[in-house]
């Protein structure tokens, strides 16, 4: 099974190798195989078996890739949740995927005490440290784990669980087996040829799709650094502390990098690349980001129901757009298919937008226990996106909006996400959000909400410092938009909602 052969084939070949680090300590590849299989037989003492369902809840930490390893050795699925969610989300989340036993922090199990589950595990308490110990008889030896067996598991079993980032509505549980990971992996690290002494910080949370992305890193053999929470100075230790090679992350992450005070003293130099996901790249901070770190960029384009990132733009295609151009999403990796069709299901040509659809050994299963959602998304095998997009006559994929969030204006299709970029060319724009609102006279028109005045490391503006006005954005767009994209309504607000993942929470504002 690919995950098992993972551990396996890196702790043949570099088994003193470092594999991961977080705030309190760090592994090597030898200790890993070894810790994970300890926990596997653990965990199948204390009853967890092949099937079940295991949540995972807690902030990054070693113990959390620890335990999806182990729970892969037993065959049982690892079922990651949101930290940050209410008792109520949670527990609506443990409820619908037959959750038995949770592993966690102690801290957080705790703000969850009426979890339906019959055992909890604190990764951070006395029992943990004692399934991942090793076991020695009475004369003291090491009792070899090789005398127990574990059950046989194949690429073709589930292994996981992973919610969507509910966006939209109740987040749903997205079903991969070993397969969509390792097809995911090997089309990814052939597309991104990474070095053998990668060293990857990972600001991004370990409980969601984002995960595949360490995962591909890991079975190349990287050095994978974890971060218990984002902070800009957290991040920029961690990345000076390790030398980091690449650090993946989101767009506003790398923005709250630039703007920290800790920024010009950090030493960056063993940096290469940057991986960036989940929202667009503005333009300047793009081209800031380039100018000041002095590496190469790669987005990551992904989906949790496709498997994770499909697509990437390297750091080649990066430097061959224009500075006021969109960037595009990227070509889709080795194994992975994409079309874009219309409104009936039909292919289009290229250059023509319509929706990204996705077919490969990536893909989902489906939604847990909810085959209604599952047929919606799925069309003749392929999965669709709800990205509108085209493809040029190189294979790169450009993204125009989200399908949802199209906004039909009299006729007319306005994309947000065109309006999001003009806005966050003003200077005084420090971030900004589009949603259609009904309109008696046009049906629907765009609304933008923006954050204004200066770029601020602690994201507040000084007294006297300078900000933008309504007329004065509504001149800048104007110079750049036509008169049918324009907002016909701006607001001014503290702050964009965004996921934990960088993305609008464009439901919040509709609401």
């Amino acid at each position: 099974m690919w995950l098992s052969q993972v551990l396996h084939r890196n702790q043949q070949c570099f088994g003193d190798r470092t594999a991961l680090i977080d705030a309190e300590r760090s592994v090597n590849w030898a200790e890993l195989e070894e810790s994970t299989t300890r926990l596997a037989l653990g965990l199948a003492s204390l009853g967890v078996s092949k099937g079940d369902r295991v949540a995972v809840l807690s902030l990054d930490r070693i113990e959390v890739i620890e335990s999806y390893f182990a729970l892969a050795k037993l065959g049982a699925l690892f079922v990651p949740l949101n930290h940050s969610l209410t008792s109520t989300e949670v527990t609506g989340m443990v409820r619908r995927t037959g959750v038995s036993v949770i592993l966690g922090e102690a801290a957080l199990l705790e703000r969850h005490p009426g979890l339906p589950v019959r055992l909890r595990l604190a990764v951070d308490g006395p029992e943990y440290a004692k399934l991942t110990a090793p076991q020695t008889n009475d004369t003291g030896a090491v009792e070899d784990a090789d005398a127990f067996r574990l059950p046989d598991v194949a690429d073709s079993d589930l292994a996981a669980i992973l919610h969507t980032s509910a966006t939209t509505g109740q987040a749903k549980g997205v079903t991969v087996d070993y397969d969509s990971f390792r097809g995911i992996s090997l089309g990814w690290l052939a597309a991104a040829a990474p070095a053998d002494d990668m060293v990857l910080v990972n600001c991004c949370p370990l409980y969601h799709g984002s995960i595949t992305v360490t995962l591909a890193y890991l079975a190349a053999g990287a050095t994978v650094v974890v971060l218990p929470g984002f902070t800009p100075q957290r991040a920029l230790a961690a990345m000076e502390q390790h030398r980091a090679t690449h650090v993946w992350l989101v767009p506003q992450m790398l923005g709250f990098l630039l703007q920290s005070k800790g920024m010009a003293s950090t030493d960056l130099g063993s940096l290469r690349e940057v991986l960036y996901g989940a929202a667009p790249m503005p333009t300047e901070l793009h081209a800031e980001a380039t100018e000041r770190l002095d590496c190469g960029f790669r987005q990551v384009y992904g989906m949790t129901e496709v498997g994770g990132p499909f697509a990437t733009l390297g750091p080649g295609d990066h430097l061959v757009v224009g500075p006021d151009a969109p960037l595009p999403a990227g070509r889709v990796i080795p194994g992975m298919s994409v079309r874009v069709l219309d409104e009936a299901g039909e292919e289009l040509p290229r250059g023509a937008v319509g929706e990204i659809t996705v077919r490969g050994p990536g893909l989902m299963r489906g939604y847990w226990n909810n085959p209604a959602a599952t047929e919606e998304i799925t069309v003749d095998g392929w999965i669709r996106t709800g990205d509108l997009g085209r493809l040029d006559e190189t294979g790169l994929i450009h993204l125009v909006d989200r399908r949802k969030d199209m906004i039909l204006r009299a006729g007319q299709n306005v994309y947000p996400a065109e309006i999001e970029r003009a806005l966050l060319t003003h200077p005084l724009v420090r971030d900004a959000a589009v949603v259609g609102v009904p309109d008696a006279d046009y049906g629907e028109v765009p609304k933008a909400y923006v954050v204004a005045g200066p770029a601020e490391a602690d994201d507040t503006t000084a007294d006297g410092a300078p900000t933008a006005t309504r007329a004065e954005l509504m001149a800048h767009l104007a110079e750049r938009l036509a008169p049918y994209k324009r907002p016909r309504h701006l607001e001014f607000i503290d702050q964009v909602p965004r996921s934990p993942a960088g993305k609008i929470l464009k439901k919040m504002l509709r609401a």
